[in-house]
């Protein structure tokens, strides 16, 4: 642990670092990220949008704008922490680590656009599809869907980029079966380390998006809306992983 301190503290830094400047960035300051998230949201949806300096890209037509809210900073920040330091102390140098920390930047980057433009995308039709059926009422309105979109897609996503980035660790650093978490053995038991591949997505996307800002709230002493985003979130995420589990088991059932 500790002769990886000089990476995991510039990784924290860093993060610390796009955090603030997230905070008071515009569309200007941002267009690094919504472009490229734009023009995959082009090709998904085939739907145009227009950019509008300091508000983000606009679409009239579906009264859609992806801004500075909708560009996936966080999930990157997510993505790239969990790498770092899930994968970091299989380097077996100190260049080696620093250029994992620097492929970890830049597959956390490719991949938030990738994911961030699915999500945007089922964000611009879910709701027109679930307003047309008449269940955009009650309980079930738009912030709350938003939040379950997006904690849906986050959420699932991220085992998947959790998994091929172990498996390109593993080619780079060759790694042996001792080193490396896999997730299922073929006689189908599943040994302590092998559980990594489950807990470790789920330990770092609560800490990132639960964690941190319960941190930032009890500092501010300020629990408007808190737990109810809470909760709604952890249901979806609790329903995720069951639905994962239970197709997981009737895929093994198929003759």
């Amino acid at each position: 642990m500790k002769k990886n301190f000089c990476i995991y503290i510039p990784a924290v830094l860093l993060v610390l670092a796009v955090k603030i400047f997230y905070r008071a960035a515009d569309s200007d300051s941002l267009l690094w990220i919504l472009a490229p998230t734009t023009w995959w949201v082009r090709i998904l949806s085939g739907i145009p949008f227009a950019y509008s300096a300091q508000v983000g890209y606009v679409s009239h037509a579906y009264r859609f704008i992806i801004a500075p809210s909708c560009s996936g900073v966080r999930f990157l920040l997510l993505v790239f922490v969990m790498l770092v330091f899930s994968y970091t102390h299989m380097a077996a140098s100190v260049r080696k680590k620093y250029c994992w920390m620097g492929f970890s930047a830049i597959f956390a980057y490719a991949s938030t656009i990738f994911v961030n433009g699915i999500r945007i995308t089922v964000s611009i039709y879910l709701p027109l599809v679930l307003k047309d059926a008449g269940l955009m009422s009650g309980w079930l309105n738009a912030q709350r869907l938003h939040t379950i979109i997006g904690t849906s897609v986050y959420f699932s996503m991220l085992f998947v980029v959790y998994g091929i980035a172990g498996k390109i660790c593993r080619r780079l650093f060759a790694c042996t079966e001792a080193q490396f978490p896999m997730p299922l053995r073929e006689d189908g038991r599943r040994g302590q380390k092998n559980s990594r591949c489950l807990t470790t997505p789920v330990f770092w996307y609560f800490v990132m998006v639960l964690g941190i800002p319960f941190a930032g709230r009890l500092y501010r002493n300020d629990w408007a809306g808190f737990w109810q985003y809470t909760f709604l979130v952890t249901g979806v995420c609790t329903s995720v992983v069951m639905v994962s589990f239970i197709c997981c088991k009737l895929w093994r059932l198929k003759p």
